[in-house]
Protein backbone atom coordinates (compact mmCIF):
# COMPACT_ATOMS: atom_id res chain seq x y z
CA UNK A 1 0.00 0.00 0.00
CA UNK A 2 1.22 3.37 -0.46
CA UNK A 3 2.43 5.70 2.27
CA UNK A 4 -0.21 8.66 2.33
CA UNK A 5 1.08 12.09 0.93
CA UNK A 6 -0.23 14.92 0.67
CA UNK A 7 -1.37 16.32 -2.60
CA UNK A 8 0.92 19.21 -2.95
CA UNK A 9 4.16 16.88 -2.32
CA UNK A 10 2.54 14.00 -4.45
CA UNK A 11 2.04 16.74 -7.39
CA UNK A 12 5.35 18.43 -6.46
CA UNK A 13 7.62 14.54 -7.05
CA UNK A 14 5.14 14.20 -10.63
CA UNK A 15 6.55 17.63 -11.95
CA UNK A 16 10.14 16.69 -10.81
CA UNK A 17 9.58 12.92 -12.39
CA UNK A 18 7.61 15.01 -15.93
CA UNK A 19 10.68 16.94 -16.09
CA UNK A 20 13.91 14.81 -15.59
CA UNK A 21 11.92 12.30 -17.95
CA UNK A 22 11.80 15.00 -20.53
CA UNK A 23 15.60 15.78 -19.84
CA UNK A 24 16.15 12.45 -20.67
CA UNK A 25 14.16 12.68 -23.91
CA UNK A 26 12.36 10.01 -22.91
CA UNK A 27 8.28 9.05 -22.94
CA UNK A 28 6.49 7.92 -20.56
CA UNK A 29 6.14 4.10 -21.84
CA UNK A 30 10.22 3.89 -22.23
CA UNK A 31 10.24 5.13 -18.41
CA UNK A 32 7.77 2.03 -17.24
CA UNK A 33 9.40 -0.37 -19.69
CA UNK A 34 12.94 0.33 -18.46
CA UNK A 35 11.57 0.59 -14.52
CA UNK A 36 9.43 -2.67 -15.25
CA UNK A 37 6.15 -1.89 -14.08
CA UNK A 38 2.99 -0.78 -15.95
CA UNK A 39 2.44 2.29 -18.02
CA UNK A 40 -0.52 2.49 -15.82
CA UNK A 41 0.71 2.67 -12.90
CA UNK A 42 3.79 5.65 -14.36
CA UNK A 43 1.06 7.52 -15.22
CA UNK A 44 -0.49 7.04 -11.81
CA UNK A 45 3.16 8.73 -10.49
CA UNK A 46 2.94 11.84 -13.09
CA UNK A 47 -1.08 12.59 -12.25
CA UNK A 48 0.36 12.73 -8.56
CA UNK A 49 -1.29 10.07 -7.37
CA UNK A 50 0.44 7.82 -4.72
CA UNK A 51 2.17 4.24 -5.45
CA UNK A 52 4.27 2.10 -3.21
CA UNK A 53 7.52 2.86 -2.69
CA UNK A 54 9.16 -0.11 -4.29
CA UNK A 55 7.93 1.39 -7.73
CA UNK A 56 9.12 4.64 -7.09
CA UNK A 57 12.66 3.00 -6.10
CA UNK A 58 12.26 1.66 -9.77
CA UNK A 59 11.74 5.07 -10.79
CA UNK A 60 14.61 6.51 -9.78
CA UNK A 61 17.02 3.85 -11.59
CA UNK A 62 15.64 4.75 -14.67
CA UNK A 63 16.04 8.74 -13.78
CA UNK A 64 19.60 7.77 -12.54
CA UNK A 65 18.18 9.69 -9.17
CA UNK A 66 20.02 8.29 -5.83
CA UNK A 67 18.00 5.64 -3.91
CA UNK A 68 15.20 7.55 -1.66
CA UNK A 69 14.80 10.87 -3.98
CA UNK A 70 11.31 10.46 -4.20
CA UNK A 71 10.93 10.19 -0.66
CA UNK A 72 12.89 13.06 -0.60
CA UNK A 73 10.96 15.28 -2.28
CA UNK A 74 7.73 13.81 -0.98
CA UNK A 75 8.87 15.23 2.37
CA UNK A 76 9.73 18.64 0.93
CA UNK A 77 12.82 18.28 -0.90
CA UNK A 78 12.83 20.58 -4.13
CA UNK A 79 15.50 18.74 -5.87
CA UNK A 80 16.84 14.85 -6.39
CA UNK A 81 20.24 13.70 -5.40
CA UNK A 82 21.14 12.81 -9.86
CA UNK A 83 23.87 10.49 -10.01
CA UNK A 84 26.60 10.57 -12.16
CA UNK A 85 26.21 8.08 -15.46
CA UNK A 86 29.97 8.46 -15.85
CA UNK A 87 31.90 8.14 -12.79
CA UNK A 88 30.75 5.22 -10.82
CA UNK A 89 29.73 5.77 -7.41
CA UNK A 90 29.59 9.13 -7.29
CA UNK A 91 26.65 11.61 -6.39
CA UNK A 92 25.94 15.08 -7.02
CA UNK A 93 24.68 16.81 -4.01
CA UNK A 94 21.79 19.17 -3.65
CA UNK A 95 23.78 20.98 -1.19
CA UNK A 96 24.32 24.64 -2.46
CA UNK A 97 27.68 25.43 -2.43
CA UNK A 98 26.91 29.20 -0.90
CA UNK A 99 25.80 27.51 2.34
CA UNK A 100 27.92 24.82 2.40
CA UNK A 101 30.25 27.16 4.83
CA UNK A 102 27.28 28.18 7.15
CA UNK A 103 26.63 24.06 7.59
CA UNK A 104 30.44 23.58 8.26
CA UNK A 105 30.12 26.36 11.08
CA UNK A 106 27.35 25.05 12.51
CA UNK A 107 28.95 21.83 12.64
CA UNK A 108 31.72 22.76 13.96
CA UNK A 109 30.10 24.62 16.69
CA UNK A 110 27.52 22.32 17.53
CA UNK A 111 30.75 19.36 18.08
CA UNK A 112 32.52 21.66 19.93
CA UNK A 113 29.74 22.34 22.55
CA UNK A 114 29.24 18.62 22.91
CA UNK A 115 32.63 17.73 23.87
CA UNK A 116 33.78 20.34 26.08
CA UNK A 117 32.11 22.49 28.67
CA UNK A 118 34.84 24.76 29.35
CA UNK A 119 34.97 26.75 26.03
CA UNK A 120 33.74 30.26 25.57
CA UNK A 121 31.74 31.27 22.88
CA UNK A 122 34.57 33.63 21.57
CA UNK A 123 36.46 30.14 21.40
CA UNK A 124 34.18 28.42 19.74
CA UNK A 125 33.45 31.13 16.93
CA UNK A 126 37.31 30.94 16.78
CA UNK A 127 37.30 27.70 15.82
CA UNK A 128 34.22 27.83 13.23
CA UNK A 129 36.45 30.61 11.59
CA UNK A 130 39.50 28.51 11.22
CA UNK A 131 37.68 25.53 10.25
CA UNK A 132 35.83 26.97 7.40
CA UNK A 133 39.37 28.84 6.25
CA UNK A 134 40.90 26.07 5.89
CA UNK A 135 38.23 24.68 4.11
CA UNK A 136 38.50 27.60 1.91
CA UNK A 137 41.96 27.33 1.35
CA UNK A 138 42.34 24.10 0.15
CA UNK A 139 39.43 24.77 -2.20
CA UNK A 140 36.71 22.30 -0.83
CA UNK A 141 34.34 24.68 -0.02
CA UNK A 142 33.80 28.48 -1.90
CA UNK A 143 33.97 31.45 0.47
CA UNK A 144 30.83 32.51 1.65
CA UNK A 145 29.46 35.87 0.50
CA UNK A 146 27.53 36.96 3.73
CA UNK A 147 31.07 36.41 6.09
Amino acid sequence: MAPPYDESALQRLADRIAQRRADLKMNKIDVARAAGIQINTYSKVEDGKPVRLTTYGSIEAVLGWASGSCVDILRGATVATVIDGGSPGSVYSPVQAGDLADDVAEAVQNAAIAVSDSLTAAEIRRMKLLVVEELVKRGKIAKNDRD
